[in-house]
């Protein structure tokens, strides 16, 4: 592939890519403050999803809903690192 396609590829993915993942990015650089580097960002962003306080509160409520949603996050951030770069250059750009 080449670069410009695969630069052109780039830009409609992160064109179409989930709200929860933009807000998540957006608000993770906002705490932290521009100039948070982009392994902070997906380490947050892991954090955010695996086994926490929420997952045993989806438990004792007798609902799984957080546990399906947290996984197919966790699934979308660990397959798709460039994406998220390239938001995070964009995000970060912006501020």
């Amino acid at each position: 592939m080449f670069n410009e396609e695969y630069e052109l590829l780039l830009k409609k993915s992160t064109e179409v890519a989930p709200d929860w993942l933009i807000n998540d990015i957006e608000g993770i650089i906002g705490k932290a403050g521009k100039h948070v580097g982009v392994s902070y960002v997906i380490s947050e962003l892991h954090e955010g999803y695996t086994f926490n306080l929420k997952h045993i509160m989806s438990a004792i409520n007798f609902s799984d809903e957080w546990t399906k949603v947290s996984r197919e996050r966790l699934n979308f951030i660990d397959n798709n690192i460039e994406i998220i770069v390239a938001l995070y250059n964009e995000i970060r750009n912006k501020l």
